[in-house]
């Protein structure tokens, strides 16, 4: 049924997330199902473009000549030269150009390894799913820009990836597309992962055991080592500098290729990254346990229970308002501002901190059943014994919040005419074809969120979190070769847990006599929910500071950042502040000017 509606709506390409369509890194989410400082600042890299390495060749703007490059098991598809101020970044919501005019450039569309396959269909008569013959390939976008700065940029995917995603280089979780690494004349390049799908949720993928691996790491690989050979032949040399630059899934991307490929990058940015995915995939199967029980009778969709249904507009704005009113000024935090500083000394419990119902919820109340939910889905998901799948969470403003409801509870109702609304009730992992398709083995078509067995079905994720899982903290090759990460990490993001990548930074710092930041950084941002939204500082620039710490040496202690038109405070900048410091007020000047704000 799922993949039947899927199927049928998939074309509504206005309603995919930004984060999983054509922007990795872009989250404030709007949909349902498919429900995803400056350079002028930094002159001495030459416009974010420069270093001590001589300028690049100047080569002749032919693009056709790319299509007779002779590369083994790649063929190029097009080869299309763009020319200057004719086209800009397109919006993955509308489609519509946004942002400054791109510069002159190649745009190049290959195949790597083509062959034939197999996947799941279903027909929609029976609902009945059989496995087809279908074709593979890793498909990958590359841009050439004709003034070249000598740098690669690989930008990462989002979801289940299987779209071919424009590669103008994001790196602003805010601006998006509109903020580009092309403009700043990197190479760029994006990839499928190995498929072609209806949407980014699409797993019929899943079927095929060389496709599972393209998704899991091996498309990373490849495309890397192919888009440099043609950087090489079309420029004359191989990248000064290679970028790896990913949010979500992408993130997950990065990480895994600081662990696994160490040579191909020399910085790399993992936002919100999905590093131990198959446990925060489990987990979030338990919120869907956790909210389906306290659904009220009678709400239901095709699918099953309405999550959506179990906490209205109210609730969950009470829940946000309440975590600020007993957070924003814990520990180090030392202002009420509405954002949550230092997390980890928030002490919010909804069964003392939030009033339970007597009567009629009336928006000023949580009934006994809505607590535990709540609580439940931030402490995390446990085994009939007890035991963590994944890792639990800070309470933080973004809670409540659309953003976060989207991967929590359910996101906004999918319109199929201008008559008719379609709600699905359905969490982002819950209404993907990933648990059962891709994720499980061996491959389960028919689960059902519904359906999730806590002590059983975890360890069919597991086979396959040993091919896509980035939790390794033995970065020794990567750091060795002078390699960079940054980490970054909403502290309001339902599905990756800060708490868990806080985990992990520490345990990548035991791994290296204690202290790990002459190669690997941490930011947490408050607020900010799955890779941007949430009431947040959420639009900030992590290339340049990756950029500046591969080539000029200077560690990122600050990363400024902005709030956007849709917070309560637009315009607002405070420090993202390297863990384990939290921005903290001076006590004077401006609390909307980050410049009076330090890291404590």
């Amino acid at each position: 049924m799922l993949f039947f509606l899927q199927s049928r709506l998939s074309s509504a390409a206005s309603f995919w997330p930004r984060a999983l369509i054509a922007n990795p890194l872009k989250v404030n989410m709007q949909t349902k199902l498919w429900t995803i400082i400056a350079c002028a600042a930094l002159p001495v890299l030459n416009g974010c473009g420069g270093s001590s390495a001589p300028p690049p060749p100047a080569v002749a703007f032919n693009c056709a000549a790319i299509k007779d490059f002779s590369l083994a098991n790649l063929s190029v598809i097009r080869a299309d030269r763009v020319e200057a101020n004719t086209a800009k970044p397109a919006d993955p919501f509308s489609g519509a150009p946004v942002g400054e005019y791109l510069p002159a450039h190649c745009v190049v569309e290959g195949a790597i390894n083509a062959r034939t396959g197999k996947a799941f269909s279903m027909n929609p008569a029976t609902f009945t799913v059989s496995q087809v013959d279908a074709s593979y390939a890793i498909g990958f976008e590359l841009r050439l820009p004709k003034d070249w700065n000598g740098r690669f940029f690989f930008q990462g995917g989002g979801g289940l990836d299987g779209l071919l995603r424009q590669a103008v280089g994001v790196f602003d979780p805010q601006q998006g597309a509109a903020a580009n690494a092309l403009a700043r004349g990197f190479a760029v390049v994006s990839t499928d992962a190995g498929h072609r799908g209806t949407s980014a949720f699409d797993g019929n993928f899943g079927a095929d055991a060389q496709a599972r691996i393209d998704y899991a790491y091996n498309a990373v690989d490849q495309v890397t080592l192919k888009s440099k050979d043609i950087v090489q032949r079309y420029y004359g040399k191989q990248p000064d500098k290679s970028y790896f630059v990913g949010c979500s899934n992408g993130g997950r991307q990065a990480m895994l290729a600081s662990q696994r490929f160490a040579s191909h990058f020399d910085g790399i940015v993992a936002g919100d990254p999905g590093f131990n995915l198959m446990n925060a995939v489990s987990n979030t199967l338990t919120d869907v346990l956790a909210v389906a029980a306290i659904v009220p009778p009678g709400a239901t969709t095709p699918l099953g229970p309405d999550l959506g249904k179990a906490f209205s507009q109210a609730d969950r704005a009470l829940i946000g308002s309440a975590i600020v009113g007993r957070c924003d000024v814990k520990g180090r935090d030392n202002l009420a501002d509405g954002i949550i500083s230092d997390p980890q000394a928030c002490d919010f419990n909804p069964q003392a901190h939030i009033p339970t119902c007597t009567g009629a919820n009336d928006g000023t109340c949580l009934s006994v059943g809505q607590k535990g939910a709540l609580a439940a889905m931030t402490s995390g998901g446990k085994t009939s014994q007890g035991a963590p799948l994944y890792s639990d969470y800070f309470y933080d403003a973004g809670f409540g919040s659309a953003s976060w409801s989207i991967w929590k509870l359910d996101g906004i109702p999918v319109p199929l005419s201008p008559a008719l609304t379609l709600s699905l009730g359905l969490n982002q992992i819950a209404g993907m074809d990933g648990p059962g398709k891709v994720f499980s083995t061996p491959a389960n078509p028919g689960f059902s969120p519904f359906a999730f067995n806590p002590d059983a079905d975890p360890a069919k994720f597991a086979e396959f979190g040993k091919l896509a899982n980035a939790t390794s903290t033995d970065l020794s090759a990567y750091k060795s070769r002078g390699g960079k990460l940054i980490m970054y990490n909403g502290n309001s993001d339902p599905l990756f847990s800060s708490k868990d990548i806080v985990r992990y930074h520490s345990a990548l710092s035991a791994a290296n006599g204690g202290d790990a930041s002459s190669f690997a950084r941490l930011f947490l941002v408050p607020g900010m929910a799955h890779c941007s939204g949430g009431p947040a500082t959420d639009g900030f620039d992590p290339l340049t500071a990756i950029q500046t710490w591969v080539e000029q040496g200077t560690a990122p202690e600050v990363i400024v950042a902005k709030a956007g038109p849709f917070t309560p405070w637009p315009g607002r900048t405070r420090p993202l502040c390297a863990h384990p410091k939290v921005a903290v007020y001076k006590g004077t000047g401006s609390v909307e000017d980050a410049s009076n704000f330090s890291c404590q």
